[in-house]
């Protein structure tokens, strides 16, 4: 029997997709790269929002506005273009992704906001830094106003769930601090 098709009506959602078996999908930072800068292209396409992701070794998150079921399609080409790329890159012939996406559609501002501070968290839990706003390969520090973003991020969403005042940036450093 077949997997019944997930239907992704307009919200937010937080996703994230692991490597097949024991795989990495990041060797080192030409792969993170050449990744960021599909995503955002295809996302740019498909008309989503990024608003917070995170490149660890074997997995990676983030959280978009959707206006509709596009994150499907979205992350099949992307997934499929990436792993094409890296199997040529690293002279791999198998799957580089497992089978499905994991996607949980955000429901409030609370939520969001948990979610964006699990997903700053995941390089610090993975072992990869101390700090979450230090790992390159996150929006963390773009979000905070600690950095230049490597690709477009739509922060209104993390703005008005932290009041949408100036100082949001300050109290989204502390919010993921604490």
């Amino acid at each position: 029997m077949s997997r019944p098709r997930r239907v992704f009506a307009e919200g937010i959602y937080h996703f994230s997709s692991h490597a097949s078996d024991t795989r990495l999908l990041f060797l080192g930072s030409d792969d993170r790269t050449t990744f960021l800068l599909r995503l955002a292209l295809v996302f740019a396409r498909f008309e989503l929002a990024l608003i917070a992701y995170a490149l660890l070794g074997n997995h990676y998150h983030g959280v978009v506005f959707t206006p509709g079921g596009r994150i499907s399609t979205a992350l099949q080409q992307l997934h499929t273009w990436y792993s094409r790329t890296y199997n040529r890159r690293h002279e791999h012939t198998a799957h580089l992704f497992r089978a499905h996406f994991f996607a949980r559609e955000v429901t409030s501002d609370e939520d969001l906001l948990a979610t964006c501070r699990y997903v700053a968290h995941n390089p610090v839990a993975a072992g990869l830094t101390d700090d979450p706003f230090a790992w390159p390969w996150s929006s963390a520090a773009a979000t905070a106003g600690l950095a230049e973003p490597m690709i477009p991020l739509d922060s209104s969403p993390l703005r008005a769930a932290l009041g949408d005042s100036d100082d949001w940036q300050r109290r989204y450093r502390r919010f993921i601090d604490d």
